[in-house]
Parts: structure tokens; sequence; C-alpha cells
């Protein structure tokens, strides 16, 4: 864990899985969330009481050197103010804070060893990179809200800046020293391909046009004073209205009017502003009735009026994209990457825990 992280909003790499899709950032206090069960207990600690008070000191071990009680409540302070701050620090159960600490421990001991072996290798933390690299992450806020944020959750800026440098120092020298030295062939990259086929289905799309002709709303002190039979009436009208409306345009497109000017001028739907492009999209994306309709068209076709909650629709169907199997070329350098970066988290894990036996690393929470 790393308490720049916490106060700038960033998240380390993590291992990627093998699908296009962005992994969502989690709050820090989304991350020690509690139950709602757990959250309206009353035996749960209150709001001030300190979470890491079960902490021995040290709490590990590298060889001689000692990791300080200290170190790590530094490492939590941002988190532990920001609870505090939302009143949910008294809601989390101690086996959680256990858990998390854990974790926070043994990332720190993965960094001074990484970082003992950047040094050894001639990488060396930089004070002139991490301030660079400190005045970009916080170039969107004002000098005054960054030292207000880093006095709020007990942090310094000399603090930060001296992790971002071993962090800088950490990352160049695994993408020169080692990321370098992993190569993919095709051959893995085929494999991977062949058997995780269904990562690479896509679903059947459509990319079509349309123009929405939306019924006037009725005046809401009119129908006040209306009997039921009136408003059915003027209901009607007003849908007989719209919809010939709608035949009339789809007449014009018919006799060779251009589509896209139509749609513009009448279209009651934003994609107006793009000539009524929808772009592409798969099933379960619109309201049934388009969609079957756009769905059983082909390449080309122009649809008869389809009624929809939202009023009457003149689709034109420009592609059809049938359901199967991404190309193996389109995904190559996908694949290749990412089974680059999975060798890379291995190859990283193992000297961690090599060193750590070389150095015998102790942890020493229950």
């Amino acid at each position: 864990m790393s308490i720049f992280c916490f106060v700038c909003g960033c998240s380390k790499p993590e291992e990627k899985n093998f699908t296009p899709s962005k992994a969502a950032k989690v709050k820090p206090e989304e991350l020690f969330k509690a139950d709602e069960k757990t959250s309206a207990d009353p035996s749960s600690k209150k709001a001030d009481a300190n979470p890491l008070a079960f902490l021995p000191d040290p709490v590990a071990k590298i060889g001689d050197e000692k990791i300080s009680r200290a170190e790590i409540e530094t490492e939590f302070k941002p988190i532990i103010a920001m609870m505090k701050e939302n009143g949910q620090l008294g809601k989390i159960p101690p086996e959680i804070w256990k858990k998390e600490v854990l974790t926070g421990i043994n990332d720190m001991i993965a960094t001074k060893l990484l970082s003992k072996l950047a040094e050894a290798n001639g990488y060396k933390p930089d004070p002139a990179l991490a301030e660079e690299e400190f005045k970009k992450i916080t170039a969107q806020m004002p000098p005054e809200q960054v030292a207000e944020t880093l006095e709020k959750q007990g942090m310094k800026p000399e603090v930060i800046k001296e992790r971002i440098a071993t962090g800088l120092a950490i990352q160049k020298w695994v993408d020169e020293k080692i990321l370098a030295g992993i190569k993919i062939t095709d051959e893995e990259t085929e494999k991977f391909y062949k058997d995780n086929q269904d990562r690479f289905k896509k679903p059947e799309t459509v990319h079509a046009f349309h123009i929405l002709i939306k019924p006037d709303d009725l005046d809401a002190e009119k129908l006040k004073t209306m009997t039921d039979e009136e408003k059915k009436k003027a209901v009607d009208e007003t849908k007989q209205k719209t919809l010939q409306k709608a035949q009339d345009i789809l007449a014009k497109i018919k006799k060779g009017e251009d589509f896209a000017k139509l749609a513009s001028e009448n279209s009651a739907c934003p994609s107006k502003e793009k000539g009524g492009d929808l772009g592409t999209f798969g099933k379960g994306n619109m309201v049934p009735e388009f969609e079957k309709a756009a769905f059983s068209m082909k390449p080309g076709e122009l649809s008869d009026i389809v009624e929809t909650k939202y009023g009457y629709h003149i689709i034109k169907l420009a592609e059809k994209n049938e359901a199967g199997v991404v190309p193996f070329a389109e995904v190559k350098n996908f694949i290749s990457e990412n089974l680059k970066k999975q060798k890379l988290s291995e190859t990283v894990r193992g000297i961690i825990e090599a060193e750590k036996k070389d150095k015998k690393v102790e942890v020493l929470v229950n």
C-alpha cells in the first residue's frame, strides 16, 4: 500500500485479466467498508479509537533492520484521517484492520527489498525526478489545497516526494533490467488465444441511424379541466398528428431526400446532431421494439415506422456485424502485452520471495 496513492488518488499497477475493460478505482473508505450488520453492532469501536493499537513494535524485521510500528502508523495516517472525517473509523471490525495492515507491512517489505536491489544495480532515487512527478500529479490542485490535504492527513510533501523517488527508481530498474528481458513467443500468444476463446467472443451488433418523432406534451393546466374521455381524445389526436409527421418524413426519405438532413431538422433525439447516427450497439442496449426492428434489418434498409414509449422512429441500418470470435490478428498484440505483464508480475514476486528468504524477513504481527 502506498501512502502517496491515498493522498493523490492514484493506484499501483496490478496484474490485469485478459479482457479489454478498465478497472474501477476503489475509494479507501470502500476498501474498509463494513457490512450493515457490523456497522450497526453496538460493540464497534468508538470513532476516535486507535485501530492500530494491536501492533507490536517492531512490526517486522528484514535481517537486522527493523520496521517500526511508527512507520506503519505513518503509512496509514491518510486513510485513518479520511475515515475519521467520514464517520467510518469506528465501524471497521478489528479483523479487517489486521488484514489490511498485514498487506501494508508486506508491501513495505517488498518496497524496501526492491529499492535495495535497484540501488545495488545503479538505480538510485532521484529527488529532481520526484519533484517533477509531484508537480505533475498535483498540477490540477491549487497549492493551498495540496497543503491543506496533506496537513489534514498528517503528511509532509518531503515524505511523499521521497516515496515517489523510490517508486520511480524501482520502476526504472524493473523496466530496463527485468521487463526488457521478458520475451513472449508467437506460439505462447496463439496458445493463449486458442485456450481462451470465450474471452474473445464478440456479440452481434448493428450500426444504425434513426429519426425520432416525439409527441408534443399536452398542457398540464388544460388536462386538469378535462374529463377522462376528453383526455383520451387529446392524447389520441396528438399521437395521430405525430404519426402523420413521421410518415411524411419517411415518404420524403423514400423519394430520395437526405436522411441526415431530415434527422437534424426533425429528430427529437440528441443523435440529430450527428445526422441521427446512434453508432454501433449490441442487444440489450435499446428498447425492445427498436432492437427487434434494427436487428431484423439488412444493411442499407429503411424501416417502417417503429413505435416505442419514446415516440415514432424511422431506422436506417448502416452495418450489421455477426456474432463470432475476434480474429487473432486483432488481439495478438493485446495478448502478448498482457502475457508479458503476467510474466513480469510472476518474476518480481519470485525475486521478492527469494530476497525474503535470503534476508530472513520476519513479520511480527500475529
